[in-house]
C-alpha cells in the first residue's frame, strides 16, 4: 500500500504541466492541454467565446503554478476580474498575490505605434523573470497595420521566445487573417485553435477546431462544441445535442 502511494506521488511529480480548460471534451481535443514553452494562436469569429476561452486557459495555467501577464485590448483589469468571477473562475486572489498581471493596452494606433507596441511586448517577454505565461487578447488591430511578412516575422520572434521557455498565447479575429497567411502561421506556431459560432436548431453553439497542438495525438474528430454560461464558463455540448 505504501509503495502504491509512493508510485502515485512520483507519477504526479512527473505529470506534465499542461494548460487546460478543465472541460473534459475540450481538453481531450487538445491532447490534455497546451504544452508549456509554446506559442499558441487562437482565432475566432466575433462572439465565438474567444476571450472567455483564452481566460479559462489562463485560469487553468494559474492553477498549474504558472505566473501570467495578460494584455487586453477590449477590457479593463477590473472588467476582466469581474467577468471571470461571474463565470465561477475567480482570478482576484492570483491578481492580488502578484501571480497574475493585467495590462490594458490601446492597440488603435498607426503603423509606427503598432511597431512600438510589438517591440515593447517582445522585449518585455524576453527580459521578464516574474512571469512565464504571456497573453495578448487580441492582436487583430496590430495585424491590420502590417503586411503578411511582418506578421510572420512577429510570430517567428514569439516562437524563438517560446523555444527558450516562454509560454505565449495570441488571439485574433478570424476575419483578420486570410487562408494563405493562416497556413504559413501554422508552420510557425506550436498550437493553432479556431473558434466558430454556429446556429444548430434554435441553439447557438460555439465550436472549437484544433488545427494543431504540438505533441498531441491526432484524433479522428478534432472539434468540440461548447456554450458559455454564467457561473460555469465553458460547458461542453454533447454531439447528440448538436446534431438534434
Amino acid at each position: 500500500m505504501e509503495g502504491a502511494l509512493e508510485l502515485e506521488e512520483l507519477e504526479q511529480e512527473e505529470r506534465p504541466r499542461l494548460i487546460a480548460t478543465g472541460v473534459l471534451e475540450v481538453d481531450k481535443r487538445l491532447g490534455g492541454g497546451l504544452p508549456p514553452a509554446s506559442l499558441t494562436l487562437i482565432e475566432g469569429d466575433p462572439d465565438a467565446g474567444k476571450s472567455v476561452f483564452t481566460l479559462q486557459l489562463v485560469y487553468g495555467a494559474l492553477q498549474e503554478g504558472f505566473r501570467g501577464a495578460v494584455f487586453v485590448a477590449e477590457a479593463t483589469s477590473r472588467e476582466v476580474l469581474e467577468r471571470m468571477e461571474g463565470f465561477g473562475m475567480p482570478l482576484t486572489d492570483y491578481y492580488l498575490l502578484g501571480r497574475l498581471a493585467l495590462f490594458t493596452v490601446d492597440f488603435r494606433v498607426d503603423k509606427r505605434g503598432a511597431e512600438k507596441i510589438i517591440s515593447r511586448f517582445l522585449d518585455y517577454v524576453r527580459h521578464c523573470s516574474r512571469y512565464d505565461l504571456f497573453v495578448i487578447d487580441s492582436i487583430t488591430p496590430l495585424i491590420f497595420r502590417f503586411d503578411e511578412w511582418k506578421v510572420l516575422a512577429f510570430l517567428a520572434k514569439c516562437k524563438e521566445l517560446a523555444d527558450v521557455g516562454r509560454t505565449i498565447i495570441l488571439t485574433l479575429h478570424s476575419y483578420a487573417i486570410n487562408e494563405p497567411l493562416r497556413w504559413r502561421a501554422n508552420s510557425i506556431v506550436d498550437a493553432q485553435l479556431r473558434l466558430r459560432i454556429e446556429e444548430i436548431g434554435k441553439q447557438l453553439v460555439r465550436t472549437l477546431e484544433v488545427m494543431k497542438v504540438r505533441g498531441a495525438v491526432r484524433t479522428v474528430d478534432n472539434t468540440a462544441s461548447f456554450t458559455v454560461e454564467p457561473g460555469l464558463g465553458i460547458k461542453s455540448v454533447p454531439v447528440s445535442k448538436t446534431k438534434a
